[in-house]
């Protein structure tokens, strides 16, 4: 390595100016679960459109790390290599500076419409869909059976409330409703009766934001990330002795799980203020006041970086050319753009689309493998099967630890399931939190095997360190003035878990074996059960989540040599399942016959595909001669 070589002592100023940068990117990817349904209910949408800012958020990683890996191809050499690691930090902090600042104008730009012109719109409502006028007094929402309408009661609602040509239209008469602490009163009435009660309405105005413009903006941040977490994890090993660079990603990665707890409680409390108060009641600004704070702090930290005397960062090591594995992703590239242009531009169902690309997915990369096996010139890493398997398994991994907590929202809001009314979006941010936690708590957990610790020091601290954990996520939740008495309950969940920790051994395969089918079984769970049971069951996914990442990524790159660099480029890529799998979660939760709660069978299925991959790839090594399990430690 250059540059650092002789620096063998822990820059412990850099380090910590580096580890906010972990902070934030599991901050902002945690966040997404609140803003996806307040974007639900602000800018009117189907569950499905809410999944696509996981996709523009995910699509960017899948996107920045393939163009870059392209570019590096033609040019024959690294480029981060050839900037330096400390510069692409910068850029890639600008990248997302400029990402948060658009967000400033994306969601200031509303276009105010008077409703009676919005007939059509409201007819073509999805189920559970709803619209809102512009000074939040009358909800219209799309209910498995006709429609609901909610109004202010106050001097205002009044006028609807005792408006005939209104009341003469009504299923039901207007009552108070259960859920509301703002008073509101609902009433019901027919399909065939939309038109009619929108125009009652007239001389209300609806805001339609730009919703397309939100998610490049939240595309353009997530790019700035996919160079900074190229750039930051190789720079972190490079910030003191080589010897103690897994300590120090271990760290990072410790800070970054805690960004991914604090965040959804912090951006909750940003848009709502209260536990009480609702994505109605969110002024815009709220929003901009946060993405400013955003911008400031990584321009702050880009300024750091910037005037700091680190070196720029960069090594010898060679890159391997793998022409035909590029253009292999280049097809794979291709093949999703088209099918989103197709559901563009066509009614193709969205369901048969998003089939398509994971099908597509899978096909392409095994048609690669297949090919390299034949004839392995051009191929790289692509010629081995380990690969392959683990590529489709990080696109699956991903996809699932991103749907479960990004379709969460909705299920959590959904009248019966927790509640009998639902829960509001302020109030779900403590579930949220957890989920994120559980995945602090197992990776905290991990991350005791870099300790020098004696046998019995490591069995102790398995034990202590996840509740621990725990215990500081009930303590930041109660911070915002949440009500944690009914999480007491998860430490059953975490005493499995703790259980599966010692199953595993801290072997990939084995581990892999045993999350998986607790996690599957806690899928099932949570679905033949509804209240906290539920909640319980599906946040301990993010138990089993914690530690799958790392196995399947250890495996994967197994027994690639000098490929393994080219391998990790190519397992790291397969994030596109968090930009995949959540919207096609979403289409599910929007078939009433199937509904929020049913469609975590995507994420049941996730798992148990993890689980036969584990065995998978068992005999795929196995064929090489490498007995993985007994080779390789620390899975977790």
């Amino acid at each position: 390595m250059k540059d650092l070589a002789s620096s063998q002592k822990t820059n412990g100023g850099a380090l910590a100016t580096l580890v906010l940068v972990f902070f934030f990117w599991g901050f902002i990817a945690a966040s997404n679960s609140i803003f996806i349904p307040f974007c639900k209910t602000f800018f009117n949408l189907t569950q499905f459109e809410s999944q696509l800012i996981g996709t523009a958020f995910y699509g960017a990683y899948f996107i920045g790390s393939l163009v870059l890996y392209v570019i590096s191809e033609s040019r024959g050499s690294d480029l981060l290599n050839k900037i330096g690691y400390k510069k692409g930090i910068i850029l890639g902090l600008a990248i997302s500076i400029a990402g948060a600042l658009l967000m400033i104008p994306a969601v200031s730009n509303e276009n105010l419409q008077p409703i009676e012109q919005k007939v059509e719109t409201v007819k073509n409502l999805k189920h559970d869909q709803k619209i809102t006028t512009a000074d939040k007094a009358v909800t219209l929402k799309k209910e498995a059976s006709g429609y609901s309408i909610t109004v202010t009661n106050n001097e205002q609602g009044k006028t609807f409330i005792n408006n005939p040509a209104i009341t003469s239209n009504l299923a039901t008469a207007f009552h108070v409703a259960e859920n509301s602490k703002q008073g509101k009163v609902t009433a019901t009435f027919a399909d065939d009766k939309a038109e009619a009660i929108v125009q009652a309405l007239k001389g209300e105005q609806v805001a339609f934001g730009n919703f397309p413009f939100i998610l490049l903006a939240l595309f353009i941040i997530a790019l700035g990330f996919s160079l900074q977490q190229t750039c930051a994890q190789p720079f972190a090993i490079m910030l003191g002795d080589p010897a103690t660079g897994a300590t120090r990603l271990n760290l990072g990665g410790s800070v970054n799980s805690f960004g991914t707890t604090v965040g959804p409680i912090i951006v909750s409390f940003f848009l709502f203020g209260t536990v009480t108060s609702d994505a109605e009641a969110t002024s815009v600004s709220s929003i901009k006041t946060l993405y400013m704070i955003v911008a400031a702090v990584f321009a702050l930290v880009a300024i750091i970086f910037a005037i700091s005397k680190l070196p720029d960062g960069k090594n010898d090591t060679a890159f391997e050319k793998a022409p035909k594995a590029s253009r292999s992703l280049l097809q794979l590239t291709g093949l999703v753009m088209a099918i989103i242009l197709i559901g563009q531009f066509t009614n193709v169902s969205k369901l048969i689309l998003l089939v398509a690309v994971i099908i597509g997915v899978v096909a392409i990369l095994f048609a690669s493998n297949s090919a390299a096996i034949k004839n392995p010139e051009g191929w790289g890493a692509m010629k081995y099967p380990q690969l392959i398997y683990g590529m489709i398994g990080i696109f699956v991994y991903v996809g699932v630890e991103v749907t479960i907590d990004n379709n969460f929202g909705a299920l959590l809001k959904t009248p019966g399931y927790l509640t009998a009314e639902g829960l509001n979006e302020s109030q779900i941010s403590r579930y949220v939190s957890l989920y994120w936690g559980s995945l602090m708590i197992g990776r905290w957990t991990g991350a005791i095997s870099v300790f020098n610790l004696s046998s019995i020091g490591k069995k102790i601290a398995t034990i202590v360190v996840p509740f621990i954990a725990f215990a500081i996520i009930l303590y930041v939740n109660k911070l915002n003035g949440s009500d944690v008495s009914d999480l007491y309950g998860y430490v059953i969940c975490i005493a499995l878990i703790i259980a599966a920790f010692f199953f595993g051994q801290d072997k990939p395969v084995k581990t892999l074996l045993t999350v998986s089918v607790l996690a599957t079984a806690a899928m099932l769970i949570g679905i033949v059960t509804n209240g906290i049971v539920s909640v319980y069951a599906f946040i301990a996914g993010g138990l089993c989540c914690s530690v799958i990442w790392s196995c399947v990524f250890a495996l994967g790159v197994a027994g690639l040599g000098k490929y393994t660099s080219q391998g990790s480029a190519f397992l790291i890529m397969m994030i596109l399942g968090g930009a995949v799998i959540p919207p096609f979660q979403g289409v599910l939760g929007d078939i009433p016959a199937i509904g929020m709660h049913h469609s975590y069978i995507i994420a049941a299925a996730g798992f148990a595909f993890l689980a036969f991959l584990a065995l998978k790839l068992r005999g795929v090594l196995k064929a090489q001669g490498l007995d993985f399990d007994q080779q390789i430690e620390g899975g977790h």
